[in-house]
């Protein structure tokens, strides 16, 4: 609040003089007071600050004084803001405004002129609301014009920009005064929008009369929701400029945020009725109403729009190797989504347009400015040819820009284009040169050439949600790429585990075989028939290994992605027999084992031989050079997995090894003198994960190694095998 004069510890300021304002606190004591409502009382403002309202208005007000403690103690029971009450006082018909704001009361009276609104008017008025259309300003302003009867009403819009546009008109001789033009940014400042927002309309019956005095004590005192607050002085002065003596200012929101006036004005000073401006001010948010449904159906069509145009772009995403090649394919899209004239897409030099467009050269040109001077990933500039045509040697036929850069190289910009528009602007200014009349104003018509439309908050989160899609979608191209790289390596390595398997496992089977027939050669004339019998036992099932390891392979090359069926297999007999065929083979007759509980697994049986081959051939082999070479073997069961543990006394494993056990070719430097390949234990870990089972495995150098089993368990076991 401006203070014009201060003494005492008192402020004054001037306010309009159609009325009167008086401020209380919550005792209801005065704390500020206007000329005319001193007047009233007939005492000095002075006089009054300080002392009981309802005691020094009491002879003013009469009898309604009662009324008005009333309405003010119900105002502050309800909870309310705001009330009027019409009161005749001494045969003076009365408006009071009552208002609870910030702990004071404000009441603030003025006089009435009409009894009422005539049954013709209103009815004529009723007709002229029912024929608004949502976007129909024009018709807003010709029934708000049947109310005032002013020189003229006009719509005034404030635009992003910062401009405002008059974006409808009705005057009283039919002839345009604002329609089309524009007010420049200096025309609405921020206490200018302040001052506006804060009331549902502004009143000015005469702009040349702020001769009241208003007197304050208290700086909280806020006379900016009065109506007698005067207008911002530049408004005063540019209503003078154009001999506007009286105006009325409604005020528009949209969403809860300001959007412009309608505005009347008037050369002579007119009283206009509170009933007047309240039914105005009805008309106005009602055509308010219908306008903020339009936009938001508007809205949610053009996002079923988007959404739809989004789902086609995505499938074309993905179905084209080639971002650009999906990009091109909808560029008539793109452009119109964005409501653009043209758009340009540059990818690595390689040029596509569509619309209204510069041509190739210049286009060039565009770009290799725009990689220079920004480096914004979207990059907007609707007066792109005001503000950078002298970069260039040709004449830019386009006015607007915006572009998306994909990627963080600048090799990929999509750019679109606004074609120019002419527009008259009004632009205002006080001129500080002339002192001797600080209430100078200058005032004169520009045409703005080179100037597009603005691009609003809908086009540009378009654009940026474009730039999401976008990426998503190279981001899953990559994956993709990574993915097939991967599976290839997966091949070659699935190839390659092939051939080793194959060599690796089959040996043990094989080695059975020729060792059995050796034996046979050797020892032909003297062997009896039960250990000839079970030497062919021994070949049959060696041959079956070997069979399984074949047709689990080629199982396993054909299906990589999938699991191995599994089935309950018996262990028992399994595990003691590859035991006792190993300790053969391996020639290590010292070895004991320590069978314990040996619980049935869910598994493929020719998987799970050759899991447990590999670790107990690992057991045997690195636990032979010990004083008594020992394996223990015993299973339980662990929530809903199949426990095993295979424990020996051998070499141990060094720490430093541990962490590549796993990997292929990989062998320990404490196994020099010792038979293997280094891929066993590589091996069983890809057949554990088929099987969904894990592997862990701890050792100590010189103290052995224990590996730890876990198989998921499918389903109940049947009770034959937990019997065996």
């Amino acid at each position: 609040m401006n203070t014009a004069f201060q003494s005492n510890n008192q402020n004054t300021i001037n306010l309009q003089h159609f009325g009167s304002l008086v401020v209380l606190d919550e005792q209801f004591t005065i704390v500020a007071l206007s000329e005319f409502a001193a007047e009233k009382a007939a005492l000095s403002t002075s006089a009054l600050l300080g002392t009981n309202f309802f005691e020094s208005f009491a002879v003013a007000f009469g009898d309604t004084i009662q009324k008005i403690a009333t309405a003010l103690s119900e105002l502050r029971e309800n909870g309310q803001s705001r009330h009027i009450l019409p009161i005749k006082i001494f045969q003076e018909r009365v408006y009071f405004k009552l208002k609870i704001y910030q702990g004071h009361f404000y009441i603030e009276w003025e006089q009435q002129h009409k009894k009422y609104i005539s049954a013709r008017k209103i009815n004529e008025f009723n007709f002229l609301l029912d024929t608004i259309q949502p976007n129909n300003w024009d018709r807003v302003c010709l029934a708000i014009n049947k109310l005032l009867n002013y020189d003229r009403v006009f719509v005034l819009q404030v635009q992003e920009t910062g401009y405002s546009e008059v974006i409808a008109e009705h005057t009283s001789d039919g002839k345009p005064y604002f329609r089309g033009k524009e007010f420049s940014k200096d025309f609405m400042p921020k206490e200018a929008m302040e001052y506006y927002s804060n009331y549902s309309y502004r009143y000015i019956p005469n702009v040349k009369k702020n001769d009241q005095n208003f007197v304050y004590i208290e700086d909280s005192i806020d006379t900016l929701s009065s109506l007698l607050c005067p207008l911002p002085h530049l408004h005063r002065l540019f209503l003078e400029k154009i001999n506007v003596q009286s105006a009325l200012f409604f005020r528009i929101c949209i969403d809860d945020e300001f959007w412009g006036l309608v505005v009347a004005q008037h050369a002579e000073e007119k009283v206009i009725d509170l009933q007047q401006r309240k039914l105005c001010t009805f008309a106005i948010q009602a055509a308010t109403n219908k306008y903020e449904s339009h936009v938001k159906q508007n809205l949610l069509e053009r996002t079923e729009l988007l959404n739809s145009a989004e789902v086609e772009l995505k499938k074309s995403l993905s179905e084209n190797k080639m971002v650009n090649c999906a990009l091109v394919q909808h560029i008539d899209t793109l452009m119109q989504l964005v409501n653009a004239d043209g758009l340009s897409i540059f990818n690595q030099g390689d040029v596509f347009n569509h619309g209204h467009t510069p041509h190739k050269t210049l286009f060039y040109e565009i770009i290799q400015f725009l990689q220079t001077h920004s480096d914004k990933a979207l990059f907007k500039d609707y007066n792109f040819t005001l503000n950078h045509q002298n970069h260039f040697k040709e004449k830019l036929n386009f006015a607007g820009l915006m572009y998306l850069k994909v990627g963080i190289e600048s090799d990929y910009y999509l750019v679109w284009f606004r074609k120019a528009s002419q527009s008259r602007v009004m632009q205002i200014r006080q001129d500080q040169k002339h002192r001797r009349k600080p209430d100078y104003l200058e005032l004169w018509e520009d045409v703005r050439y080179d100037v597009a439309k603005p691009w609003n908050d809908a086009e540009i989160n378009f654009v940026l949600r474009l730039n999401q899609i976008i990426k998503e979608s190279i981001f899953r191209k990559l994956r993709e790429r990574q993915l097939l790289n991967e599976e290839l390596l997966s091949l070659n390595n699935e190839l390659e585990m092939f051939t080793y398997t194959l060599s690796h496992d089959l040996k043990n089977p094989l080695s059975i075989l020729k060792m059995g027939i050796q034996f046979l050669q050797q020892h032909s004339d003297d062997i009896d028939l039960s250990k000839t019998n079970k030497w062919y036992q021994n070949f049959s099932r060696s041959v079956s290994n070997i069979e399984d390891i074949i047709n689990n392979m080629v199982q396993l090359s054909q299906h990589r992605a999938s699991v191995l069926d599994k089935e309950p297999l018996p262990m028992a007999y399994t595990l003691q027999r590859i035991f006792q065929e190993n300790k053969t083979l391996y020639n290590t007759p010292d070895c004991q084992s320590y069978f314990g509980q040996l619980l049935p697994i869910w598994g493929e049986k020719s998987a799970v031989y050759q899991i447990f081959t590999n670790l107990i051939v690992n057991a045997i082999k690195y636990s032979a050079q010990s004083d008594k070479p020992a394996i223990k073997i015993e299973s339980t069961n662990q929530d809903d997995m199949t426990y095993y543990c295979i424990k020996d006394n051998g070499i141990g494993i060094p720490e430093e090894h541990l962490p590549h056990i796993y990997e292929m070719f990989s062998r320990a430097d404490n196994v020099s003198g010792i038979p293997g390949t280094g891929i066993g234990l590589s091996l069983v870990k890809r057949v554990m994960e088929r099987l969904g089972g894990t592997i862990e495995i701890e050792s100590t150098v010189g103290l052995g190694t224990t590996v730890h089993l876990y198989f998921p368990i499918v389903a109940p076991f049947p009770d034959h095998m937990l019997n065996d």
